[in-house]
């Protein structure tokens, strides 16, 4: 046997091993998939279909599902708000590392999603684009908005000290701030639910779980 011949029967041993790995009967699995992701991302026993409550409003207050602007692709969720003062640009800085380390990266859209739509409307586009070009921002008025994190089991609250102000509406503050979900939530091209991404949110663990979880549940 000839050292081309070795060489490529090594390969194929290899992707079977792989294919193996990953796959028992045709269906992924999930087993394997969430030890080999976490514990960068923590992966849904199924992924949980919440379509119908992705209605969100984009920078000029029209009505836009979440299906317009991830176009077919994976979906990676990140809540936060445009004045946050630290944790929102950290999360977005490295979220863009991640991207940016992704072998898979063209077939995922980030989305920016604010929890303060009364001072973020008009902003959310330039907001999301300032950490990658490729970010979008939308946000949903306060009702519908608070529907869509209890879908999502996303938590944003006015932090307790600075409520009063805020309810005060002769006091026309605009100085507060919102504490909020540190997950990542990343969806498929069916935009199900697929899997959550905590804390440390190290990049580089990041790009290879959403890489692995693209590949493989596709």
């Amino acid at each position: 046997m000839n050292k081309i011949v070795q060489i490529a029967l090594l390969l194929l041993v290899t992707t079977a091993a792989i294919a193996t790995f990953f796959y028992v009967g045709g269906k992924p699995n999930m087993q394997e998939l969430k030890k080999s992701v976490a514990p960068a991302a923590s992966l849904y026993p199924e992924a949980n279909s919440v379509s119908e409550k992705l209605n969100f409003i984009n920078d000029e207050s029209i009505a836009t599902h979440l299906s317009e602007v991830s176009q077919g692709k994976w979906a990676l969720l990140y809540f936060g708000y445009t004045s946050c003062p630290d944790v929102c640009p950290i999360d977005l800085s490295k979220i863009n590392l991640t991207h940016q380390m992704m072998e898979n990266q063209k077939k995922l859209q980030v989305v920016f999603i604010s929890v303060d739509s009364m001072r973020d409307i008009g902003k959310l586009d330039q907001f999301a684009g300032s950490f990658n070009p490729t970010f979008l921002g939308l946000t949903a008025h306060q009702d519908e908005l608070m529907s869509i994190s209890s879908s999502l089991g996303v938590y944003h609250e006015v932090v307790e000290s600075q409520k009063l102000a805020l309810e005060d509406h002769s006091n026309h503050s605009d100085h507060y701030d919102i504490d909020h979900t540190s997950s990542y939530l990343l969806f498929n091209p069916e935009l199900k639910l697929t899997a959550l991404l905590t804390s440390p949110h190290e990049p580089i663990a990041m790009a290879k779980a959403i890489d692995i979880i693209i590949e493989n549940l596709r």
